[in-house]
């Protein structure tokens, strides 16, 4: 099976060039792009993030949270960090934009902002969150997907010129980015969450040699 295609620097900078201009909701789309770049959550796991996950009563935003929903690919629960300034910077603003357009108030005005802690963290253009999709398998388990936010995600990078988008292609970008920052495998393994060490291995492994990147660094 072919991996997903890594988003580098250079098109990440375009991508969210490009969402800022011509995004109906950027402030959104922005986050959206930052969870889905800068902590190895999958598509799945970002739609179930609520607003009392990243926020607490007093309207400050965590440090870090648990995935709400299944285990981890390893059968354990897994820690989200929103240690990355620019992430949480995007968090502000996409909280901000939900204050202004009243989007998800809740009942208790004095405590995460007015927003409702319940609800999602990220909503549609129609103001509600986007749905989660479930059947059962030949095998007879519940399997989920969120095939809204999937064409979401696809169709941001699409207009950003990322050929054959990926909506794994945020965790194989995170994998190799840290890799190439020189961290260790046993940490990305473990923030990627993965059952198998080799499917880690796989990610880091196959990290395209960009000459163009290797002489940049030369001067």
């Amino acid at each position: 099976m072919p991996l997903p295609p890594l988003i580098e620097n250079n098109d990440k900078h375009w991508l969210f060039k490009v969402t800022e201009k011509y995004s109906v909701q950027h402030e959104r789309d922005l986050c959206l792009l930052g969870f889905f770049l800068g902590t190895a959550c999958t598509t799945l796991e970002i739609n179930r993030i609520q607003v009392g996950d990243v926020m607490l009563k007093s309207g400050k935003l965590n440090r870090e949270f648990v995935i709400r929903g299944d285990k981890s690919f390893s059968g354990e629960e897994r820690k989200i960090y929103l240690k990355n300034e620019e992430l949480r910077q995007l968090t502000n603003n996409y909280i901000e934009y939900r204050l202004k357009k009243h989007i998800g108030i809740g009942n208790h005005p004095d405590h995460y902002l007015g927003l409702d802690p319940d609800e999602p963290l990220f909503f549609t253009n129609k103001g509600s969150g986007f749905g989660i999709l479930s059947k059962k398998t030949e095998k007879g388990s519940i399997s989920y997907s969120c095939d809204a936010l999937n064409r979401h995600m696809k169709n941001l990078m699409r207009k950003a010129g990322i050929g054959e988008p990926s909506i794994l292609s945020g965790r194989r970008t995170f994998a190799v980015m840290l890799k190439r920052k020189g961290y260790d495998a046993a940490h990305i393994h473990h923030l990627l969450g993965n059952k198998a060490l080799e499917t880690t291995m796989r990610l880091l492994t196959s990290d395209p040699v960009d000459m163009g990147r290797i002489a940049a660094d030369a001067f």
